[in-house]
């Protein structure tokens, strides 16, 4: 099948990257030399986004949701019946509907590992029959892992997965340069602080564990782990955790308001 993707800031170019395999992709964006400069795999480009949906199957819209109405309004007449896969923060399946009558559309929220192919796709669909929800599936698998959501929770999933790999990346740094001022070398403390989030991550995904089990696991009477947690418990690390996510979620719905 043919793949239009409009819009090749990092979202789109890290999809096309994911998928470039699998499909014959169709590029464009703002700046068809910019485009034509990162277009190192030999992709089809077009200097606008009407020829490209034209001759895509299935369309991408990886624009900033300031552009969307007007890529909107320039494409419309040539989806008919097209899966319409969104990636655009903050536009509802609802709003798409009011430019495209007739088309399949998917919206997805994406995080920051797309750039190597290791993204949680959080995505929820308007309609669509089984062809085009295998090629769905097909497309996010091939760019991280599709997990399917009712829209009414896709802004707590922008909170939550969207924007928390900037929370975890302040823990991480944090411990890095804990570890330094410990006297660990930087590069070793780096190295170490990574090596444990992946490790302690994939424990808790192979073996289904918990993190409250995880935790009394590590907790030992009186050890050093319990005065550690002790000292976040007293920072009130938990709460400001929630909060961030919270507070990343009533952004997310301000914009889906606007």
């Amino acid at each position: 099948m043919k793949v239009s993707i409009i819009g090749l800031g990092t979202v789109g170019k890290s999809i096309a990257e994911g998928i470039k395999n699998d499909y014959d992709l169709h590029l464009s964006s703002g700046s068809y030399e910019k485009l034509n400069i990162w277009n190192r795999s030999g992709f089809k480009t077009y200097k606008t986004n009407l020829e490209n949906a034209s001759n895509g199957d299935i369309i991408i819209l990886a624009v900033k949701p300031v552009n969307a109405e007007s890529v909107l309004n320039e494409i419309k007449d040539y989806l008919h019946n097209k899966l319409i896969i969104s990636v655009m923060a903050g536009i509802s399946i609802e709003y798409i509907k009011r430019y495209i009558k007739d088309a399949y559309i998917a919206r997805v929220m994406p995080n920051i590992p797309m750039v190597i192919q290791k993204s949680v796709n959080a995505y929820c669909i308007d309609r669509i029959n089984d062809e085009y929800h295998n090629e769905l599936l097909k497309i996010l698998n091939d760019f991280g892992t599709p997990v399917e959501i009712k829209e009414s929770y896709i802004d707590a999933v922008t909170g939550l997965s969207g924007s928390g790999p900037g929370f975890i990346s302040i823990m991480m740094d944090s411990m890095i340069t804990a570890g330094i001022k410990l006297g660990i070398p930087k590069d070793i403390s780096r190295y170490l602080t990574i090596e444990t989030f992946l490790g302690t991550a994939n424990l808790m995904k192979s073996k289904n564990i918990p993190p409250s089990e995880l935790r009394d696991e590590v907790m030992t009477p009186g050890g050093t782990t319990i005065a550690g947690i002790y000292e976040l418990e007293k920072g009130n690390v938990r709460t400001a955790i929630t909060n961030a996510v919270e507070a990343s979620y009533k952004k997310a719905r301000e914009y889906n308001k606007q």
